[in-house]
């Protein structure tokens, strides 16, 4: 397996990763109908295309993916959204981590995330974010097992589904440290 950052040729690989993943992780919690809803809206391959061209690794943005044979992975981060006004917060978000259920649990994720971490860290970043909706037990299981911890949480309508979505931050530092043992 290779990670290596995304091109705009892997859009349709991610944006058809994007939905086995998340019906597999939330099709229980909020239903099929929701799932495909937001997939169509999020995982739109030529806003993918355009995403993937516009990543900007300066300020340690990074669109990865992983691959073997073809895309089983794939994680988004880049400079923090919606923590500008706590100088304290996280400076990075995690804004994606899937990887094809076939391959849960086998150390794609890990190391995804260490790939991450150590950008980000490369391009000064100290702290990053995440969301997971407290329903998914395995991904708030995986960031709990990293090193990620509990900073906040929302309760909101998604696709008609009261969900609360956990805010988790973590040092780069510990992440870049736990990610020792992936290489």
């Amino acid at each position: 397996m290779e990670i290596r950052d995304a091109v705009p040729g892997d859009a349709a690989a991610v944006a058809s990763l994007a939905r086995e993943s998340w019906h597999a992780a939330y099709d229980d919690l909020l239903g099929a109908g929701t799932v495909d809803a937001t997939v169509e809206e999020w995982y739109d391959t030529e806003s993918l295309r355009e995403e993937i061209r516009e990543v900007d690794a300066a300020d340690g943005a990074c669109f990865l993916v992983a691959d073997d044979d073809g895309v089983i992975g794939f994680a988004n981060a880049g400079p923090a959204r919606d923590w500008e006004s706590d100088p304290d917060g996280p400076d990075a978000f995690f804004s994606r981590l899937y990887v094809a259920p076939e391959h849960w649990g086998a150390g794609v994720g890990s190391e995804l995330t260490a790939h991450v971490a150590r950008q980000l860290r490369a391009a000064g970043h100290e702290h990053v974010w995440l969301e997971v909706f407290d329903g998914n037990e395995r991904g708030r299981g995986f960031y709990e097992s990293i090193g990620f911890e509990r900073i906040g949480s929302v309760t909101e309508s998604f696709g008609g589904t009261e969900v609360t979505t956990l805010h988790l931050a973590a040092p780069l530092s510990r992440l870049v440290e736990a990610s020792q043992s992936v290489e």
